[in-house]
């Protein structure tokens, strides 16, 4: 075929290459669009399956946490009261320690143990109830009412703790120092002592108490006599009717010098306390 010939073949050919451009964009154009609709749809459905999944897996995983289960504060407490009632008989020096140590760092959180320790069949365990709450003083509040109930307890040591304690508490006091008062009578030395201790410290002072330590000058037991010497001094005035006392045992020459320079310094305390 002639060039010439050819020459409108080329101009239809490119005039249609023109218009099949647009086509060709308008097609691609439209398969662009359907298969972005298309991938739009999927990651709507693969959006709308993931926030349908999510609650399941948070739910999955919130069973999965495990509940902490309420922690018994009295737990430690009670385990310690009872190492120490345990081994109490024959109790080695450093495991005692340790266990008293721990006990005694609880404080007043310590009180409910003490206090349920208090109402034990064994006796040990009352006199070691009491004897800690003892030591709380006016933190043993709580613990008052059961403490009341064992001033008539068989032990002389948990009568004495119990009652030393509810010395702290107006409204139990009245119980308390004729319990005090008849201890320190008491066969046991030991029983002796506190009560003298505990009916010295009290701020107001019945004749009846001061008849009671000053009986305890003339103890057997030259601890009790000390105990004795030392709060008619710190009682001051209310004690001045042991004056005589004191001085005859300042003169007596088998008092030992303890005793001795105890009598002299209370002697002196009380008469301070009239001037």
């Amino acid at each position: 075929m002639d060039s010439r010939n050819m020459r409108p073949f080329f101009v239809v050919l490119s005039i249609g290459c023109l218009w099949c451009l647009p086509g060709l964009q308008g097609c691609s154009s439209g398969d662009a669009s359907s298969k972005a609709e298309t991938a739009k749809a999927a990651v709507s459905e693969e959006s709308e399956s993931t926030a349908e999944t999510a609650p399941e897996s948070a739910a999955a995983e919130s069973k999965t946490v495990s509940v902490s289960e309420p922690v018994d504060p009295q737990a430690e407490v009670k385990e310690a009261f009872e190492k120490l009632l345990a081994i109490r008989t024959e109790p080695d020096p450093d495991e005692w320690q340790a266990a008293d140590k721990k006990l005694v760092a609880f404080g007043k959180t310590a009180v409910p143990t003490l206090k349920e320790g208090l109402t034990h069949t064994d006796p040990g365990a009352r006199e070691l109830a009491s004897m800690y709450l003892a030591s709380l003083g006016p933190d043993a509040e709580a613990a008052a009412p059961a403490l009341v109930e064992v001033l008539s307890d068989e032990s002389p040591f948990t009568q004495v703790n119990a009652a030393s304690t509810l010395t702290h508490f107006p409204k139990h006091r009245d119980k308390a120092i004729p319990v005090l008062i008849e201890l320190t009578r008491h066969s046991d030395p030991n029983t002796r002592l506190t009560a003298v201790y505990s009916l010295g410290n009290l701020e107001e002072h019945s004749t009846a108490q001061v008849e009671a330590i000053q009986a305890a000058l003339n103890d057997e037991n030259s601890d009790v006599q000390l105990a004795a010497i030392k709060v008619l001094g710190q009682m001051g005035q209310p004690a001045k009717a042991s004056l005589t006392e004191l001085q005859s045992l300042i003169d007596n020459q088998n008092t030992s010098d303890d005793l001795r320079e105890a009598a002299v310094a209370s002697k002196d305390q009380i008469e301070q306390a009239q001037k």
